[in-house]
C-alpha cells in the first residue's frame, strides 16, 4: 500500500472529504466514501496502525475499524484538515507519540494542526525568556528566530522591563502570535503589529465649562431651576 509521502505524488492538492462534503450534510456520518478518499483514509490507517501497536484494543473488529474510519473522515471535515500535507504533519507528531495506544480523533487532528516548532519557531513560552533575557542587548543579541524579535520591538523593551509580569506576557504572547502565524503564511514579519483594541474606553478629564454646563442641564431636568 502507498504511504502518504507516494500518494502527494499522485494526488492533487485535494480536500480529504471533498466527494463527502458534497454529498452529504455536515451532521450525518457518509455512508459511503469516494474511491479516491477511501484509498486516502486506508494508506492513513494503515500508517497508524504500524506506529501503534495497540490499535487492535481500539478496533477489535473489522466493523468498528470501518465505522471508525468514516468517524474520522466526519471529524476532519468538522476540523478543517483538509489536505495531505495536514495529515502528513499528524502522522510525523504520531511517530513522536510514546504512546501504543491508537489516538482520539480529536488528538489526531490536533498533530496535524503546526506549531511555531514545525517552522523552526520556538513556542512562546520559550520564546517570552528569551525575550526577557534579550532585553540589555536587543541590537546586538542573537535572536533564535526574526519573529521574536519583532514581537519585542512591537511589544517595547520598555514595557517588558517596566510592566507587571502578567501584563507584559500577554502583550509578548499576542504580538508573538500574530507573527508567527505570518511566519507560517510564509508572510514577511518585519511588520507594525496593529495595536489591540482597549475592551475599556479611556477616561479622559471634562472641561470645567462643560462640567458646569453639565450641572445646568441637569438640574432642568429634575425641575431645580
Amino acid at each position: 500500500m502507498q504511504n502518504l509521502s507516494t500518494m502527494v505524488k499522485h494526488t492533487t492538492p485535494m480536500q480529504v472529504v471533498d466527494a463527502v462534503h458534497a454529498s452529504s450534510p455536515r451532521s450525518a456520518l457518509p455512508s459511503k466514501l469516494s474511491h479516491e478518499t477511501t484509498m486516502l483514509v486506508n494508506t492513513l490507517f494503515a500508517e497508524l496502525q504500524a506506529i501503534f501497536p495497540a490499535w487492535r484494543n481500539t478496533f477489535p473488529s473489522e466493523e468498528s475499524l470501518n465505522h471508525a474510519k468514516k468517524s474520522w473522515v466526519k471529524g476532519f471535515l468538522d476540523a478543517g484538515i483538509k489536505s495531505i500535507s495536514q495529515l502528513k504533519l499528524g502522522v510525523k507528531h504520531a511517530r513522536a507519540c510514546k504512546s501504543p495506544h491508537w489516538p482520539s480523533v480529536g488528538t489526531f487532528v490536533d498533530w496535524c494542526k503546526p506549531t511555531p516548532e514545525d517552522y523552526g519557531l520556538p513556542c512562546r513560552e520559550d520564546a517570552y525568556r528569551e525575550a526577557i533575557a534579550n532585553l540589555g542587548s536587543y541590537i546586538t543579541a542573537n535572536w533564535s528566530h526574526a519573529a521574536v524579535r519583532e514581537a519585542v520591538r512591537n511589544t517595547t523593551c520598555h514595557l517588558l522591563k517596566t510592566a507587571n509580569e502578567r501584563v507584559s506576557r500577554a502583550e509578548f504572547y499576542r504580538n508573538y502570535t500574530v507573527l508567527v502565524n505570518r511566519v507560517m503564511r510564509g508572510e514577511n514579519v518585519n511588520v507594525d503589529v496593529p495595536k489591540a483594541i482597549s475592551a475599556v474606553p479611556e477616561s479622559r478629564p471634562v472641561p470645567q465649562a462643560v462640567a458646569i454646563e453639565n450641572a445646568k442641564n441637569l438640574k432642568k431636568l429634575v425641575g431645580l431651576l
